[in-house]
């Protein structure tokens, strides 16, 4: 019988990280979460009650686009040693669409922000999470909560003004572009080609259909037209209640 000691030994081996080693992968899910509860998102992240009220978003916790527990991120985020498996690290680059080598085993690499670098960082972590980063360096002046407010304005900023701010092959910009429109980047945005199409299309395209092709059409077209009639007069209805809760009408004495 084959000796599978040494097999089985490669199998359990674990990659754990340390909050040195395990920077990188801190920062990404970090970004990732911080960015889908700040940016304006899809509706289907959206948990929007009967009664209106202020919209929620939908837990990020245990799932493809962070699929890690809450309990879990904070102990990663408290520089507590953690483990992060190849099919968690595929979940989220599949997901968004970015490459692997932001969340590989080994050497994995930060996403790359403007005004923040790696020292900015650990001051962040050590500021917020108290994570114990000997850090010898003079900002000047700054100290670490200072520098802790800036990373989170930079982040806030970068979460309104993303489509201004990133290229298209960042992968920030992927992260972004799946919370706002809840498709990832790489995938043709149909409604969007859809609109394209009928700016180009000349009405008098029509008159080649046939009788039962325009049917079917037209069909489609009043299902679609009733269903983005009736968002839009919601939209108006909320839009008019949030502005009668922010200026109520004064009440006339008599």
């Amino acid at each position: 019988m084959a000796d599978t000691s040494n097999e089985k030994k490669r199998k359990s081996v674990k990659t754990i990280y340390d909050r040195n080693t395990g920077l990188s992968i801190m920062i990404n899910l970090y970004v990732i979460k911080y960015i889908y509860y700040h940016i304006d998102k899809a509706r289907c992240f959206i948990d929007e009650d009967e009664r209106g009220k202020k919209r929620k978003s939908y837990p990020i916790y245990c799932t493809d686009m962070l699929p890690v527990s809450r309990q879990r991120l904070n102990r990663i985020n408290n520089g507590q040693c953690f483990e992060f498996t190849r099919a968690e690290a595929n979940s989220i680059t599949e997901t968004f669409g970015i490459e692997m080598k932001y969340f590989r085993k080994d050497d994995p690499i930060a996403f790359e922000i403007d005004g923040i670098d790696e020292t900015s960082w650990k001051c962040f972590y050590k500021s917020k999470y108290e994570v114990d980063y000997d850090l010898h360096i003079d900002f000047e002046n700054e100290g670490d909560d200072i520098v802790k407010q800036k990373v989170e304005d930079i982040l806030k900023d970068l979460s309104k003004d993303w489509e201004q701010k990133l290229k298209c092959d960042n992968p920030i910009f992927a992260i972004c572009y799946y919370f706002k429109y809840g498709e990832r980047f790489d995938r043709p945005n149909a409604i969007k080609s859809l609109k394209d199409i009928l700016c180009e299309l000349d009405y008098r395209e029509w008159e080649k259909e046939s009788t039962t092709s325009l049917s079917e059409l037209l069909k489609l077209l009043r299902g679609h037209y009733n269903y983005i009639n009736s968002l839009v007069t919601l939209n108006k209805l909320k839009k008019e209640q949030q502005e009668k809760k922010q200026h109520p009408i004064p009440k006339t004495k008599r």
